[in-house]
């Protein structure tokens, strides 16, 4: 189950870089830091700056498709529907810690049945550079029992997702592709390399 989560997460982010790729060429991509100017997102994030980086791309899109509205990133709470089900997810009680070989990512959720209370995601990196943009994690969040069983998988993917969108787009204001996050010093150690070459 955990390895299948892992592969459905690589193809998400590899669908998700090559529609980075397809706007960049098409000159309706994202802003590149210009010459001397200093790159919106750091090389190396302390669980603080991680935690703000991660709530903004927690937020989403609305669920008919709309564009986000101009206040979307100062939302505090969003409410996730899935299957008849519906949970509100606090988008302000964001909180990350990067500890040896390891990023935790905490998140309240709230349900009529059970409270408010946190899920806490733990993505195991490598110290090296050599591993890339893979990570591994437990097959649930650790906290409330009932929380995890329901929306442990979407949390895992969410925050997942958040932390691959962070490294794209600190790779992007380099004219560069993600290559990898790991652990250094107590913080997050973003790595962009030149995109590879087909053909």
């Amino acid at each position: 189950m955990i390895l299948l989560v892992i592969i459905l997460l690589l193809i998400v982010f590899a669908l998700y870089l090559m529609l980075r790729v397809l706007k960049r060429l098409s000159g309706t991509g994202g802003p590149v830091t210009g010459p001397g100017a200093p790159p919106a997102i750091p090389d190396h994030l302390t669980p603080g700056e991680l935690s703000t980086l991660l709530q903004a791309r927690l937020a989403g899109t609305p669920a008919d498709g709309s564009a986000p509205t101009a206040s979307a990133g100062s939302q505090t709470a969003v409410v996730w529907a899935d299957r008849g089900d519906e949970v509100v997810v606090h988008l302000d009680s964001v909180t990350t810690d990067v500890t040896a070989g390891c990023v935790l990512v905490s998140i309240d959720l709230e349900t009529d049945q059970t409270g408010r209370t946190p899920l806490v995601t733990c993505f195991a990196l490598a110290d090296s550079a050599a591993a890339g943009l893979v990570v591994a994690t437990d097959e649930f969040p650790r906290g409330n029992p009932a929380l995890a069983s329901r929306w442990g998988a979407a949390v895992q993917a969410a925050a997942w997702s958040a932390l691959l969108s962070v490294a794209a787009d600190h790779a992007t204001e380099r004219g560069l592709a993600p290559a990898g996050l790991t652990v250094s010093g107590g913080r997050l150690r973003l790595l962009a390399a030149d995109p590879l070459q087909v053909g």
